[in-house]
């Protein structure tokens, strides 16, 4: 009688806790105009629920295939759950066709997990032009005093914190410099989010480098952060076991060149060009600025 006494009290004890992590889940924030206004993957949204079996065998598969830590928990299974039923979710699977083959050629470049391409979503939904409430900008969400360290600028013609390869370059730039401080891609990631410093402030304070065991304690977006990231990770590795079928972007970044420009002009942008140069502001190209232009075919 003890026994099934103690099993039932073991048991409560978990739900009580599984509650406490989830009852005060904050999510991050969607521009929606930005999400509707992608068009080219519409009545593409379907969400097949898999058994609880499942969902962890898929965890352990991307575990064991990554250097990051994807960890299955009652926190990281919640937002797996919470993005499957965004509808959006196919269509930035659909426009990630033509971000990611740059994004994993620019980590590659800086020896760095290729997962870390999801952290574009996390940020910005694979918006160049987003724009938060504190001021970051671009798909890699850089503050100005942080984007500047890493050779972002902005003036009447051009905003490279829109420009989707010298944002990338910086964000890998900054991503390795976060790992290497901190040895971790998890607090890498957090530090990311809400700076160095306060991650910084939290191992010294609780002494632990543990990431789970400092998260009740860092800021309620950056509390998300992670969890968001490991979502979006499972998600786009199979969504196709939930029976998403997202339409996929036209092009690849790679069906651009890049062009130097060796003079100012003035130009005339189609849609295209507008997609594919957000960090042209105007019509105008001062000399050596880098801008991007399809191919010839």
């Amino acid at each position: 009688m003890k026994k099934i006494i103690l099993i039932i009290y073991v048991f409560i004890i978990h739900l009580v806790k599984s509650y406490s992590q989830t009852q005060d889940t904050i999510f991050l924030k969607n521009d929606k105009e930005f999400l509707k206004s992608i068009q080219f993957s519409e009545n593409t949204n379907f969400y097949y629920e898999l058994s609880l079996n499942n969902y962890k065998e898929n965890f352990n598969y991307l575990n064991n295939i990554t250097l990051l830590n994807i960890e299955y928990n009652d926190v990281t299974y919640f937002y797996v759950k919470k993005y499957l039923e965004y509808r959006w979710i196919p269509k930035i699977i659909g426009l990630s066709t033509y971000y990611f083959p740059m994004f994993e050629s620019k980590l590659t470049q800086y020896g760095l997990p290729n997962e870390l391409k999801y952290l574009a979503i996390v940020e910005s939904n694979l918006n160049p032009r987003a724009i938060s409430h504190a001021g970051a900008k671009g798909i890699w969400q850089f503050m100005p005093a942080t984007g500047k360290q890493y050779g972002l600028y902005h003036d009447q013609y051009v905003d490279l914190y829109y420009d989707p390869v010298a944002s990338t370059d910086a964000a890998a730039r900054y991503l390795k410099e976060l790992y290497t401080k901190f040895r971790d891609w998890n607090l890498a990631i957090s530090a990311y989010n809400c700076g160095p410093g306060r991650i910084d402030a939290l191992i010294r304070k609780h002494k632990s480098r543990n990431y789970w065991k400092l998260r009740p304690y860092m800021p309620r977006e950056t509390q998300a952060y992670v969890p968001t990231f490991i979502a979006i990770n499972y998600i786009f590795n199979f969504y196709k076991e939930h029976k998403m079928k997202p339409m996929y972007f036209k092009y690849s970044f790679f069906d651009f060149q890049i062009i130097r420009n060796e003079k100012p002009q003035s130009i005339k942008k189609d849609e295209l060009f507008k997609f594919a140069n957000p960090h042209i502001l105007n019509n105008y190209i001062p000399k050596n600025v880098y801008y991007y232009k399809i191919k010839e075919r």
